[in-house]
């Protein structure tokens, strides 16, 4: 489990790291409109925590969590084929719900995996993102500086498709 989250947290942090200049170099955006889309995010982060927390109803941690990593690959993909801001807007609404999801449920599915080790599971899932975010700083110069930042982005989507899929087989070898 820890990988797929090591490779969450890797194109997470590529993603952040390069969206700027995605923007600002590829897109030919300003620095605004740097500020804006990633200020949407965050402004929209809350009110998707705030309804997780009180819907009731809703699947349980695991099924959040996996489909929280498919729609992060679909997020980084949109990027990838955008050309303008609108586009732009609707990734960053996704991954907001994206982040809610796995900012607020992401300790406690590690928690669930570890019963009776809060502290084991709590130092894995933080550990997860420095690793992730060591990783994604060669990755993501790597790929931009060899196929340009659009490509940077593809790469994201694969990494995180490929948490996913990790996910996939873990929970398949659990009910075998």
């Amino acid at each position: 489990m820890a990988l797929a989250f090591v490779l969450y947290a890797t194109s997470m942090s590529m993603g952040m790291t390069m969206f700027p200049l995605f923007i600002t170099e590829t897109l030919r955006g300003s620095e605004g409109q740097v500020g804006f889309l990633v200020g949407l995010c965050a402004l929209l982060e809350i009110p998707v925590m705030l309804a997780l927390a009180t819907l009731r109803g809703l699947p349980g941690t695991q099924k959040l969590v996996k489909g929280a990593f498919l729609l992060f690959a679909v997020h980084f993909a949109l990027i990838y084929f955008s050309s303008g801001l609108p586009l732009l807007v609707t990734t960053q609404a996704i991954r907001a719900a994206v982040l809610a999801v796995t900012a607020g449920l992401g300790m406690l599915y590690f928690q669930e995996l570890m019963p009776g080790r809060f502290a084991a599971a709590t130092t894995m899932f933080a550990n997860t993102s420095a690793v992730g975010g060591m990783l994604a700083g060669i990755l993501s110069g790597a790929a931009a500086q060899w196929f340009g930042y659009r490509a940077v982005f593809l790469l994201c989507a694969a990494l995180t498709f490929g948490g996913w899929m990790v996910m996939q087989f873990i929970v398949k070898k659990k009910a075998a």
